[in-house]
């Protein structure tokens, strides 16, 4: 997901309390890290407590999601953090992204190595130092507000980002369950297609700009995004705890055969078809 940082209308409704400012400076890395080993998530922060304790948190609200309403949510493999200038990505810009496949992601002066499957990386923005870039962290709730005002996310709250790329997770996941491994490589190598994305904006542009402008670049991005928007307005802003279960009365709730007779809008029937991997 990419970060918007240039404008000047800012208006701080993100979230972020004094209390989880303060929460941010004190944290324990170490402590985050092991916390995450239990649930079977490796983690490399490079000693950036905003994105340890925001991705924490993520986590902490799914888990909480699952044992709550019996769901089954997935967690990443990994998190970490890198400057993605040495990494193999087009955007170097873009404040995180989830490896949804194996793959040389480091540059070669990095070393080769394969990084795996689902694991999710966050920007550090070392390279950029000159430039006030690497502030970003220090400054999600005004970040928050810039991207939802220019309409690249679909909400202002400050884990938005965070709780984008798990929702990436969550989403393959659910794909792996419910497709064959060929026809998963399938559907997710038209992601890269760019007849295929042309194709893909032409008919669900404006149907998918109703979640935010982010959504209607591609069929994994619009569940991201949507995915992650019904987390957030399930949970109490203060606690960051889930109050609701946004999975009913969604389009992500187990397809059942009398729901074929329930009244659909477009939006929900779409986003359906795409979390279930067809594209």
């Amino acid at each position: 997901m990419k970060i918007q940082s240039n404008h000047n209308s800012i208006t701080f409704n993100a979230g972020l309390t004094s209390k989880m400012k303060s929460e941010i400076a004190h944290c324990d890395i170490n402590k985050i890290t092991k916390e995450l080993a239990k649930s079977g998530i490796s983690a490399d922060f490079k000693n950036n407590k905003a994105v340890a304790w925001c991705s924490i948190k993520g986590i902490e609200i799914i888990k909480e999601l699952n044992k709550k309403f019996n769901l089954n949510l997935a967690f990443p493999r990994g998190i970490y953090v890198e400057d993605f200038n040495n990494l193999l990505i087009s955007d170097k810009m873009s404040a995180g992204f989830y490896n949804i496949a194996p793959k040389k992601l480091y540059m070669s002066n990095m070393g080769n190595t394969v990084v795996p499957q689902n694991v999710v990386f966050f920007n550090n923005f070392d390279s950029f130092q000159s430039e006030g870039v690497n502030r970003i962290w220090d400054n999600l709730d005004s970040i928050a507000d810039i991207s939802y005002e220019q309409k690249s996310t679909a909400t202002n709250f400050f884990l938005e980002t965070f709780l984008h790329e798990l929702s990436h997770c969550i989403h393959f996941n659910h794909m792996c369950q419910n497709l064959s491994g060929q026809k998963l490589v399938t559907n997710i190598n038209k992601l890269s297609s760019p007849n295929y994305l042309e194709k893909f904006r032409l008919k669900y542009d404006n149907l998918l700009k109703q979640i935010c402008d982010y959504a209607a670049i591609n069929p994994v991005e619009a569940v991201a995004c949507d995915f992650s928007r019904r987390i957030i307005n399930s949970i109490n802003k203060n606690t960051l705890r889930p109050e609701l279960n946004f999975i009913e009365n969604s389009p992500y709730k187990q397809f059942k055969v009398f729901d074929v007779f329930k009244k659909e809008d477009s939006l929900d029937k779409s986003l359906r078809k795409f979390w279930n991997g067809k594209f």
